[in-house]
């Protein structure tokens, strides 16, 4: 008797403290999962340089295929109309892959696909202060910028983005007079004005293949939302009521973003139907009836 005692006590101390480690544990155990179903779900991202070679090389045949279809004219000829199907100019000039006839494109979207965009949270080390609370808006464009810059996945410390965000906030301050809650044309502005873009788009009312074909372009989307509409699971509360995000790849069902909203942002996958009823413009805080649009940022020629 006296040592099953012994037994049931040994054992139960045994419980208790491997509890308590697996308790003050949690927080490392839930973001190894989650980085792990993250890492094995999402495609394999792409660099800016590789996937420019290859729309490069896409855009080409392209245009070649239709010259050989018109015919050459004389060098003293006057320039024939472009013909139907032919690849036509891109808001930033050559190399856009939307100017491949579109029934020749959207046959051509690969099932899967990501950008291979180098993610940092908003609030960089997990301060959540009144200013760090928005600026998702600035961590997207310094992501989109990062990435065209060839930085890559895990190369942003916090120490470099902290200092980065700050920079925006006070660029945006003499800019607009603020930085809270900045608009998708603001944002498209202060990619030309800060980091020197030629052309930053305001797209509105993009489908699901629009969004795919910038991304396949080479070209990351930024989406400004509802926040709250999102419902992902590591927002705090209800989650924020205005709110920017990147879309770089997808899956057949999912957008693959960076989320500089939470510290496991990277990679975040949301539905399509969750992205596309979550796309609201800013609208003077009346953000679930604000417009449908998105900020594509142009790499300069």
């Amino acid at each position: 008797m006296k040592r099953s005692c012994l037994f049931l006590l040994f054992s139960l101390v045994i419980v208790c403290v491997t509890g308590s480690f697996i308790w003050s544990q949690r927080g490392a155990i839930f973001d190894f999962a989650s980085d792990v179903g993250r890492s094995a779900s999402a495609p394999v991202p792409r660099s800016f340089a590789d996937v420019t070679d290859v729309v490069d090389t896409k855009m080409n045949s392209a245009q070649l295929a239709d010259i050989d279809e018109v015919g050459l004219e004389d060098d003293e000829s006057e320039p024939s109309p472009t013909p139907p199907g032919a690849a036509t100019p891109s808001p930033q000039g050559e190399g856009f892959v939307v100017g491949i006839a579109e029934s020749e494109f959207e046959s051509s979207l690969p099932p899967v696909f990501n950008l291979a965009v180098p993610f940092t949270s908003q609030a960089p080390y997990a301060n959540w202060d009144e200013v760090h609370e928005d600026t998702c808006e600035e961590a997207a464009l310094y992501m989109v910028d990062e990435f065209y810059k060839g930085t890559l996945a895990g190369q942003i410390t916090a120490a470099v983005a902290e200092a980065e965000l700050l920079k925006i906030v006070e660029f945006e301050k003499v800019l607009f007079g603020f930085f809270e809650s900045t608009t998708a044309m603001q944002i498209a502005l202060l990619a030309e004005q800060m980091y020197g873009y030629e052309k930053a788009e305001v797209v509105e009312d993009p489908s699901v293949e629009d969004l795919k074909k910038h991304i396949v372009a080479g070209y990351p989307v930024i989406v400004p939302t509802a926040g709250r509409m999102l419902g992902n699971p590591n927002f705090t509360g209800e989650g924020p009521l205005y709110h920017a995000l990147v879309l770089k790849g997808f899956t057949e069902t999912t957008f693959v973003t960076n989320d500089p909203g939470t510290r496991r942002g990277a990679d975040y996958q949301y539905d399509f139907e969750t992205v596309m009823n979550a796309m609201h413009d800013w609208n003077g805080g009346d953000v679930e009836n604000g417009a449908k649009v998105v900020v594509v940022v142009y790499p300069n020629q």
